[in-house]
């Protein structure tokens, strides 16, 4: 390390991280802030940001990849929690080593140890029941989501660099980074997964929306992109969930699922649905639950009865009969008042 970054590094006991090399430093830095009596930490947050970043953007565009905002909030809302439940577990299992003398520790989520595997595991199993309770189609909702899962992603891994962990071993390249809880310049592993994962979050997109035929795909290039960039920047940290002395257990499930990815998406291209199909299902059974607006009638005005010859005919009779009845009245009436003076002449 030269002068120039030795400089750089000087502290009295500060909280910092730098890249020496680049001549950048982060000074003052803290994991938490307070409100009243609370300590908020900024892993939290930046996790929350991701989260909600990746919600906002996946209900926009929601209705136009045929998927309903009202199941996407169901599988939100059930597969946060699941997915929190699972990283933690995930950790343990691998960690058993520590938590089998420590016991009471599983359960302190908030001193750390959470996977993005177990929670990238945890989703996947909620998506698998609820297409199945909804009746939908599981890899159409797991191509919807891995975009937005990929962006929280490259969003949370800021969190490890605030917490000065998730870093890789020694270096003095270009990228190298230390801080005032790092010895010596470390590779900044962290950072190496967040920009793979943002330019692999591009390219799904424009994949999804220019070049995907049927469904699986995206999938399929989830699995593969993340799993070669973590099958490569695994082999370079320190603090790798392990089996036994040697096994680097994300390592190799990342292999894994590279090459499931590579079947899938082979799969995916030759058999699999259309996804034009699925979202035509989609918009058609939207349609049918709205109802079409009620036509109002219109409404045509009666035109006056013609009267016809035979019902002029019908008319004068009657005012025939009328005048016949008139006249016949009025004998009856004077023949009554000569009867009257005869009797009276008697």
């Amino acid at each position: 390390m030269d002068t120039a970054a030795t400089a750089l590094l000087a502290g009295d006991g500060e909280q910092f991280i730098a890249f020496p090399n680049l001549g950048i430093k982060f000074s003052n830095l803290s994991r938490y802030f307070k409100i009243g009596n609370f300590e908020i930490h900024w892993y939290g947050v930046i996790i929350c940001a991701g989260l909600i970043l990746s919600m906002v953007l996946a209900m926009r565009r929601a209705k136009s990849y045929g998927i309903k905002k009202d199941d996407l909030l169901d599988y939100i809302l059930v597969g946060i929690p699941v997915s929190i439940v699972c990283a933690r577990i995930y950790y343990v299992i691998f960690s058993w080593g520590y938590y089998s003398q420590h016991p009471a520790e599983i359960f302190a989520i908030w001193n750390g140890g959470i996977a993005i595997y177990g929670s990238v595991i945890g989703m996947v199993l909620v998506a698998l029941i609820g297409t199945k309770i909804k009746k939908r189609s599981f890899l159409h909702l797991l191509d919807f989501a891995m975009p937005y899962i990929i962006l929280g992603q490259a969003i949370g891994r800021w969190g490890n660099f605030i917490n000065q962990e998730a870093y890789g071993s020694k270096t003095n390249w270009l990228f190298a980074m230390t801080g005032s809880e790092i010895e010596g310049s470390v590779h900044p592993t962290f950072l190496y997964e967040s920009v793979w994962c943002l330019i692999g979050f591009a390219f799904m997109v424009i994949y999804r929306k220019k070049w995907q035929k049927n469904i699986g795909e995206i999938t399929a290039l989830y699995m593969i992109i993340y799993g070669f960039e973590r099958a490569i920047v695994e082999g370079l940290r320190t603090d790798s969930l392990m089996i036994g002395s040697f096994i680097r257990v994300s390592q190799w499930l990342s292999v894994i699922l590279v090459g499931a990815g590579i079947a899938l998406f082979i799969v995916s291209r030759k058999k699999h649905q259309p996804l034009a199909a699925e979202i035509e299902r989609f918009n058609a059974e939207a349609s049918d639950a709205v109802p079409e607006p009620r036509k109002q009638e219109k409404i045509v005005p009666k035109k006056p009865r013609e009267r016809s010859s035979l019902s002029d005919v019908v008319d004068l009779l009657s005012e025939h009969d009328a005048e016949e009845d008139e006249d016949a009245k009025g004998e009856d009436e004077g023949g009554g008042e000569d009867d009257a003076k005869d009797t009276s002449a008697d």
